[in-house]
């Protein structure tokens, strides 16, 4: 199994999307689910829409570096290989119809930090609750699929492949970005 290094904008970009991920599907869940004063969930409302907003372009780049960087097709690749690539795609499809179906979605403006306000895209009630119940539903798909991940990740680690160490920040890391 051939081992390649992550590069620095992976890395940033990883941690940051994992960030924004996990905070935003646990915090929408929690409110969804449970009993919550309305001022709370209006708050997670509002700021999930605008930063989740904001991290589309992000996500883009995240996808770009993903599809640049360390993928070699001369390599030859064992199945167990081929099937983590594969899952690590389609964890971009599933969040990619998850941030889209919420652009989607919205019935009125997307204020972002109150800085700025993106319009609706769509006005038909029966449309936007189409794809409010798509945005649900991938959104279970996606917390679903990051716990796979995370499981993912402990069994790599218990069985002695260092994935958190490829994926963390070195001082040899910082110090060549520096450069």
């Amino acid at each position: 199994m051939s081992v390649t290094e992550y590069s620095m904008s992976q890395k940033v970009l990883h941690w940051v999307s994992a960030v924004i991920i996990v905070w935003s599907l646990l915090s929408g869940f929690y409110v969804a689910v449970f009993t919550v004063p309305a001022a709370i969930k209006a708050w997670v409302g509002f700021f999930n829409v605008s930063l989740t907003t904001l991290y589309i372009p992000v996500f883009v780049l995240r996808v770009y570096c993903s599809f640049s960087h360390g993928l070699d097709f001369s390599t030859r690749r064992s199945l167990q290989e081929y099937m983590a690539l594969f899952v690590h795609k389609a964890m971009y499809l599933v969040l990619a119809v998850v941030l889209a179906t919420g652009v989607l979605m919205m019935d009125r403006s997307i204020n972002v930090f109150n800085l700025f306000a993106i319009s609706p895209f769509l006005s038909d009630p029966a449309t936007i609750a189409r794809f409010t119940q798509v945005h649900v539903l991938s959104c279970v798909l996606l917390l679903l699929m990051l716990v796979l991940h995370i499981g993912a990740v402990v069994l790599h680690e218990k069985r002695g492949k260092r994935v958190m160490a490829r994926m963390s920040f070195k001082v040899r890391d910082l110090e060549t970005t520096a450069l």
